[in-house]
Order: C-alpha cells, then structure tokens, then sequence
C-alpha cells in the first residue's frame, strides 16, 4: 500500500483509552462506534417499534468528547468535525441535560469533536450520549451504577445502554434488553460512503415488505475467527436501504468482487465492513479494494473495553 492511503486506513484504528483526565475539572471520553453483526428486524408492534435480535460489538473508531465543570450550573455544548446538527437536538446534551435533572448539579461545557459519520449505523450519537453519562457520573461524583445509568440512557435512545455494556452484547427487545457474549478479537475494514441513510426511510421501506425473522446466528461461532462465519451474517435493513440508496449496493458488490470478501452492512447503514482475522489480512484486503473506494475505508479492530 502506498503512504497516504495506509495513513488514513490506520488513522481510526489506534487503541485508545476509554477516559484521560483533564486535570480536577475535566475529563476526555473516547466514545467508541458499534458494529451490527447480525441485525434480525421482527414486523412493526403495537408500540411503534420493531422488536431487534443482533450481536453488537464496540470497535475502535471514536467520536472524542471533553467535559470540563461550570461552576454557574449551565450545560453547554460545541461541536467540530462533522456536523453535529442542531445543539437542542444533540443527544450529548441532552444526556447532560436528563443526568442533571434534580441533581443539583455543577454545570459542563461539552466538546463534541465527531469522527464517526451521522446516518451510518454506527451509533455515533447514541455513543456520544452515553459517553457523556459515564464521564459526567464521574465528574459531577454521582456515584449511580451502570443500572441506574442505563435507565437515564433508555429514555435518550434505544441503543444508547449498547454503549455502557461490555464489548459485545446480544441485543433485542427494540434495542434496550443486552446480553454480553464474546467475541473473536476481530480486524474490520470500514467502507464510509458518503451517503447517509435516515433510518425512518429505511424502516419504512422494511415494512413495506418485511422479511421473515430467521434464526439467529449461533452464539458460540462468535468466539471462532471470522473467517469461519463473516459468510453467514445477514442484516434485515440491508435490502431497504440499498433500495433506497442503489448507489451503495454499487459499492458492496463492486468491493466484494474485487476482495473476495463478504460487504456487509451496519445497522440501517450506509456504512459497510469486511470482517477479518487479524491485522495482516486487513492489509491484504485493503490492498484488494479498487482504488475510487480506497478513501472510503478506515480500519478497526474489536474494542475491548
């Protein structure tokens, strides 16, 4: 591989620390992206929500985040990156918002500096969410268990107690029921399309023809290399989303051809991986990946924390 691409592939992949101090009145947080393995979508409830069965795992491609204390009681957020949208809209802050609610808290300045892109199904906002209730816990000395924690997180969003589990989780109900299960410490190459993929659209395209739950992977396969299984994974919102985004069925098939590989996809999408043994094959693959895509990828591996 050449110079620049191995540069960016490798840019992501770095392992870093879950929280660095800021000093007595910061905190840094390393707010991790997920990964859907398999994501089996059951037909819409009664409620409004479409009953889940995935394995989830945290990989290592961050959204960073810094908390510093206020003394003035006000919550405050700046973003840089990618865009973060609307600051009432944020789930960062609003997570602040929802730890602080009779608490009698200190206020917080929250930087956000995104990495991981909206619309991608990796959880970005989801994780962004739940970074900011670990590290405010700590911070603001709450002292509130993972329990206590994830009953603030439910309330944000369906996937934001994913991101106060373990590594990887069995996940279903509509996303808040976690089982922890392990798995093969896996090497993943990315493909990030610039394409975003909104997740009514997608859902609403799922209902119009919904797919037949099957049943879920084995578990206990998960602990095998991926290369003994990466051919058996299956998204429900694959199909609707590349119905409505052709384009990035283009960009599946045309990777999948060159590597040899299966390209799956994350959550509602748009965002692809490869799954990989180890770190020596992300680089043969990645050597296989027709040159136009080669600044779509980045590389990661298990996150295992």
């Amino acid at each position: 591989m050449d110079t620049k691409p191995q540069s960016q592939l490798w840019h992501e992949a770095d392992s870093l620390p879950r929280t660095q101090s800021l000093g007595p009145a910061g905190l840094c947080v390393n707010a991790p992206a997920k990964l859907n393995l398999n994501l089996l979508v059951g037909p819409l409830r009664d409620d409004g929500f479409h009953p889940l069965d995935s394995f989830v795992t945290k990989i290592t491609f961050y959204d960073r985040i810094e908390l510093r204390l206020r003394n003035d009681g006000q919550i405050n957020l700046t973003c840089a990156g990618i865009d973060c949208g609307s600051a009432d809209d944020n789930l960062a802050i609003r997570a602040a918002q929802a730890l602080a609610e009779g608490r009698g808290v200190d206020g917080v300045d929250i930087s956000l500096t995104k990495f991981i892109p909206p619309g991608g199904g990796l959880g970005g906002g989801s994780s962004d969410a739940a970074g900011v209730l670990a590290g405010l816990n700590q911070l603001w000395c709450l002292d509130l268990s993972v329990g206590q924690l994830a009953e603030i997180a439910v309330g944000l969003g369906s996937d934001v107690p994913l991101f106060l589990a373990g590594p990887a989780s069995r996940m279903t109900g509509r996303g808040e029921i976690l089982q922890p299960v392990d798995v093969y410490p896996f090497w993943t190459i990315l493909i990030l399309p610039r394409i975003a993929c909104p997740t009514g659209p997608v859902y609403r395209a799922f209902d119009a023809a919904p797919i037949q739950v099957a049943k879920q992977l084995d578990a206990n396969k998960l602990t095998q290399p991926p290369s003994t299984w990466r051919d058996r994974l299956v998204n429900h919102l694959e199909r609707p989303a590349m119905e409505i985004s052709p384009e990035l069925a283009d960009i599946r098939d045309e990777i999948s051809t060159a590597t040899g590989l299966p390209v799956n996809m994350s959550g509602s999408g748009s965002t692809l991986f490869m799954l990989c043994d180890n770190q020596a094959e992300v680089q043969d693959v990645y050597g296989k990946v027709p040159e136009e895509f080669k600044k779509l990828c980045r590389a990661a591996c298990l996150n295992e924390w």
